[in-house]
């Protein structure tokens, strides 16, 4: 059952109820994509802004999508492994057009953003070796609200049998449109109070030798402005290149600006901190001496980067660019690195 107060939609309102949230959907539910916050939190600040610190983690959440180098069948193999290691759990699963989200319910929620590093590295853990992995969850993921349309794909957004999927997945028929009624128990925000249910605590006090923490064997800081220290991951070292490629430029914002913003949501940021952490990027970014810098040029893209993640990319992302340089004090789980 849905909790609130939740967010929803891609500029994050905050929803308190469930009349409201039905609304949103109602209205919009067939003409854009929905979103409604992974989870529920126990609190909202003066400024009707959400508390992050009090969200409620009552489920694990993965992502599995198609692009250009992994096709949907292999997708689909992925998803039937995660579920197979997921066995004896209540599990929800979600065709959103070019993937699927597999939601895995908890005996009880955990509370509090400090769990998000928990919570992760038991989702990369469990989805180890899966490449067509996308994304996992964590305190602010927004995810995508099931019987909602696609406009970009042109296709709905549906829940679907995991037994059924399981037993066949390239031959699963995944339905064009919401079936209403038949598949409303696989609603991954319907609570089925008689499935087994998973405990992340439980899991981690069985399983914590083999996710020992990352040991921390080297780091540079750089010493951006007077004030401002950002340390650099091997990875980057393209960036000191003449003319570094532009996924190594974005890379180097997405990074930095998740550093000056010390893991906050950009949301959370005043204008005038936004526009402190663009400066000191900019400023950055103009002592590199790339061969076709352009002041304005720079700006504009450094802005819209800023303005458009939060999470700086994988380390799987940096290995299928050839960027990686071995395991380091980042290393997020998302690929096997020696």
């Amino acid at each position: 059952m849905l909790k609130f107060p939740r967010e929803i939609g891609l500029k994050r309102a905050v929803c308190t109820n469930r009349r409201a949230f039905a609304s949103y959907v109602k209205t919009l539910g067939n003409k854009s994509s929905c979103y409604t916050s992974l989870y529920a939190f126990q609190e909202v600040d003066n400024n009707n802004r959400i508390n992050y610190d009090s969200v409620v983690i009552d489920r694990a959440w993965w992502d599995f999508d198609s692009d250009e180098t992994d096709n949907i069948e292999e997708v689909k193999e992925d998803v039937q492994i995660l579920l197979s290691r997921l066995n004896g759990s209540d599990i929800r699963l979600v065709a959103t057009g070019r993937g699927f989200h597999v939601h895995q319910l908890f005996k009880q929620p955990v509370y509090g953003r400090a769990w998000n590093n928990r919570l992760q590295r038991y989702e990369r853990y469990m989805a180890r070796g899966l490449k067509t992995l996308d994304g996992v969850g964590y305190a602010e993921k927004l995810t995508r609200i099931p019987d909602t349309y696609n406009p970009k794909r042109k296709r709905w957004c549906v829940t679907i049998d995991v037994e059924d999927f399981l037993a066949n997945p390239h031959t699963y028929h995944i339905p064009k449109s919401p079936v209403r009624g038949i598949f409303k128990k696989e609603c991954p925000f319907r609570i089925e109070k008689d499935l087994p249910k998973f405990d992340l605590t439980e899991w981690f006090d069985r399983k914590s030798h083999i996710l020992e923490e990352v040991h921390i064997e080297e780091q540079v800081d750089l010493d951006i402005t007077e004030g401002n220290l950002v340390p650099l991951t091997p990875c980057l070292g393209a960036i000191n290149d003449t003319n570094p490629a532009h996924y190594v430029r974005m890379a180097l914002v997405q990074h930095m600006a998740e550093f000056l913003r010390d893991f906050t949501p950009r949301r959370n940021l005043t204008k005038k901190k936004l526009n402190e952490i663009e400066n000191t990027i900019c400023s950055y970014i103009e002592s590199l001496g790339w061969r076709d810098y352009r002041p304005s040029i720079t700006r504009h893209h450094v802005r819209d980067i800023i303005n458009s993640y939060d999470r700086s990319p994988t380390c799987r992302w940096f290995v299928d660019k050839n960027m990686c340089k071995g395991k380091c004090w980042r290393y997020d789980g998302t690929v096997k690195l020696i």
